[in-house]
């Protein structure tokens, strides 16, 4: 509470880790405070390490660049400030064997050794100083030992004082080794009769800085929700600036939660893939709901079985009767020939969510398919083709051998280790995507990213 008081959040930033009975959970509404972590989140806390890493290794830099041995020297020799960085660390002990553990250990070893000097500083509890490794707590430049049941608990902390046996068992009180071993008292974080008081009033403190303070705030360690829904993708300011520069946001990365966008000036083609039902119509509404909401793409819907007529009213060209459908290559063929002489381009998206039964209920055939992914980009009309995978993945028809091979981005609702055409990347031994989980392949990288779910 000294350090909220004392400095603003532009010049501090604090992290809580709280992995104990919930001791820190008061101070979650800090301005300063960026995140809180419980013990069981796992990926959170797993992101938290990479950034936290991330972040260690910019601050050396920092300081590398200017030749210079710590943030303050850097703070007058660049004239940028840089916040201080504050991780708290309730109950070390709760963590061993967890998933994180080991990285989360090197962590804290990395910010004990190297942090003071970059301005990140770790405060931590432990029930006894045995339950440490040797390799943190002695990089420790302050230790501090509460009254213990055992004096010699106490004589590890601060060495051998007859101050062991008689301090007294008051909240606060503490015995420190300076030059020499000293009791000190620790003032309590707001004034209360008893503990239920104290708890009220520590609530209302942070309340009112929290209310004080309407600058900029520390940014929380970013995760993605755990269910996405279209509204609240479309509301997101990363996917709503993409709308708004002619890209189409195609879902929300892992690690930082940004979204991931493909820029309509090269963007030609597109197939996406599942071999699950439930996933593959899901990726379907979520293209088609994105799209519709970009207000200079028009859309051809070609639907062939009428699955996705809901969208008739929605959508610019709907394409479902067996009348129409017959004659849909030539018909595109001629639109892109059309605009290729007279020199008109304008941005529509034909979207084709089932390839499989368009070629069953048409005269689409590989030639024509190959003349518009070759020309239809140059004039403004872009296709997006859904398939189930053992059209594209097993077939030998030349429509999805085709695809197979030329196709620009594919997005694959499924593990990728099934499919066989494309590279597997890092994803070579990734469980099953969840139903709002997608792979996007570029050909060169594939990335995962967070889709909505529909309803």
């Amino acid at each position: 509470m000294d350090l909220a008081r004392k400095f603003s959040p532009k010049a501090l930033t604090m992290y809580l880790m709280d992995f104990g009975t919930n001791g820190l959970a008061p101070l979650s509404k800090l301005p300063q405070v960026a995140d809180t972590m419980l013990l069981d989140q796992t990926e959170k806390i797993s992101k938290f390490v990479r950034i936290m890493e991330r972040e260690l290794n910019r601050r050396k830099k920092l300081l590398a660049d200017y030749g210079v041995g710590t943030l303050d020297l850097y703070r007058q020799a660049s004239g940028q400030e840089e916040p201080a960085i504050v991780i708290l660390l309730d109950s070390y002990e709760a963590f061993k064997e967890e998933a994180y553990e080991a990285e989360l250990f090197k962590l804290l070893v990395r910010i004990s050794r190297e942090g003071l000097s970059i301005g990140v500083h770790l405060l931590m509890t432990a029930g006894r100083q045995t339950n440490l490794r040797a390799q943190l707590y002695s990089n420790f430049k302050h230790q501090l030992s509460l009254p213990q049941n055992e004096a010699g608990e106490v004589r590890a902390i601060v060495g051998s004082t007859p101050l062991a046996m008689t301090m007294e068992d008051i909240k606060g009180r503490a015995l420190m080794k300076r030059e020499e071993v000293d009791v000190i008292q620790l003032a309590l974080p707001v004034y209360g009769a008893n503990d239920t008081q104290v708890l009220n009033n520590l609530r209302q403190e942070v309340a009112s800085l929290q209310e004080a303070w309407t600058g900029q705030r520390p940014s929380a360690i970013p995760m993605v929700p755990e269910e996405l829904t279209m509204e609240e993708f479309l509301n997101l300011p990363d996917v709503q600036e993409a709308i708004e520069n002619d890209q189409i946001p195609i879902g929300l990365e892992l690690e930082m939660v940004g979204s991931v966008n493909i820029s309509l000036s090269k963007f030609k083609h597109m197939a996406y893939v599942s071999n699950a039902e439930d996933a593959f119509d899901n990726i379907t509404h979520h293209l088609l709901k994105t799209i519709l909401r970009m207000p200079n793409v028009h859309m051809m819907l070609i639907d062939a079985f009428q699955e996705y007529e809901a969208y008739n009213d929605q959508v610019k060209t709907y394409v479902g009767s067996k009348k129409e459908l017959s004659d849909i290559g030539n018909q595109l063929i001629y639109e892109i020939e059309r605009r290729l002489e007279k020199g008109i381009s304008s941005e529509w998206i034909i979207f084709i969510p089932n390839m499989r039964a368009l070629v069953s209920e048409s005269d689409l055939n590989d030639q024509q398919l190959q003349f518009m992914f070759e020309n239809g980009y140059r004039v403004g009309m872009r296709f997006i083709i859904g398939t189930d995978y053992t059209y594209i993945g097993t077939s030998i028809d030349p429509i999805p051998r085709y695809l197979k091979t030329n196709v620009q981005w594919v997005i694959f609702g499924m593990r990728l280790m099934d499919q066989t055409f494309l590279d597997k990347g890092m994803y070579n031994r990734d469980v099953a995507p969840d139903l709002d989980q997608v792979y996007l392949h570029s050909r060169k990288e594939v990335i995962k990213l967070k889709i909505s779910k529909n309803k």
